[in-house]
């Protein structure tokens, strides 16, 4: 079994030690919905064999895309103490709150932690964020 293949497992068990049954996709990903946001959690591929678990939370789809949301994504991220948060534009211009850690050591309070930090941040954001660009928060 792979590095991301025994994480995978680990993430799905700690997740559903704590919150019960969770939803996994077909790609292996969990699907969190809290409040206005989602966090999807999946587990990559990283340096040397090693893997990672990617937190992303939903901040907004569907809002402008111009300089503006731009800098206020900078300005967000300068004050970030974890993770970042990125602009995907194209046909539905995603705004995404995310997330890494390391997931070949992983224990159940690291990975605890980085989900309730990411989904309480990025539920705080989405509000902020859409009242200044508008567009749709996850649960919209």
């Amino acid at each position: 079994m792979s590095s991301v293949s025994k994480v995978q497992k680990k993430v799905q068990d700690i997740l559903s030690s704590e919150f019960g049954s969770v939803r996994v996709s077909a790609d292996g990903s969990i699907k969190i919905p809290y409040e206005s946001t989602m966090v999807n959690i999946s587990v990559e591929e990283w340096l040397n064999d090693q893997s990672i678990v990617v937190l992303n939370g939903i901040i907004a789809s569907d809002s402008k895309s111009n300089t503006s949301v731009y800098e206020w994504i900078n300005t967000q991220n300068a004050a970030l103490r974890m993770g970042n948060i990125y602009h995907l534009p194209g046909k539905n211009n995603i705004t995404i709150l995310s997330y890494s850690i390391l997931g070949d050591f992983l224990d159940p309070e690291e990975l605890t932690n980085a989900l309730r930090a990411v989904v309480f941040l990025a539920d705080k954001l989405d509000d902020e964020f859409i009242q200044k660009f508008g567009g749709s928060r996850f649960v919209d």
